[in-house]
């Protein structure tokens, strides 16, 4: 049975998406801090990690820096409300394999974890940066021509 690694410090949403995984057969561990979860990943193995990237003390981005530097890399899968485009290449870079911005479908992140337990190759970060760039999107004032 796959083991997933839930990284969240919203209580609410920690429980929700060990709920919403749980259903599909996996073991699930849920941490409240990257620091902990690191702790716990040196002495144990997991599958995948999920994780928000803003939580207290280490980021999600720290975490995956470390995890991509680690003896055993694991796919990451970051969720967040917080999000640009110059996050997303950093994540990339990190080697995330996928980022949602949140709120998301479960459905989606469903997809995406068995994809990352097959190996699937990345894929989500290009489309997450124009959910983010829709999101973020400022107005731009439209020039207003001047009747001749």
């Amino acid at each position: 049975m796959p083991h997933i690694l839930i990284v969240e410090d919203e209580p609410s949403t920690s429980w929700a998406l060990a709920e919403g995984l749980s259903d599909d057969g996996f073991a699930i561990d849920t941490f409240a801090s990257a620091e902990e979860a690191w702790r716990w990943l040196r002495r144990n193995r997991s599958d995948l990690v999920i994780s928000d990237l803003r939580l207290p003390g280490m980021s999600g981005l720290d975490l995956a820096r470390k995890l991509a530097r680690g003896r055993r890399a694991l796919p990451m899968i970051v969720v967040t409300a917080y999000g640009s485009p110059e996050t997303l290449r950093e994540l990339e870079a990190a080697g995330v394999f996928e980022c949602f911005p949140k709120p998301f479908p479960m459905d989606q992140l469903r997809r995406a974890v068995r994809c990352a337990l097959d190996g699937a190759e990345r894929g989500g970060l290009a489309s997450a940066a124009g959910a983010f760039r829709a999101r973020t999107r400022v107005p731009r004032a439209r020039a207003r021509r001047k009747a001749a």
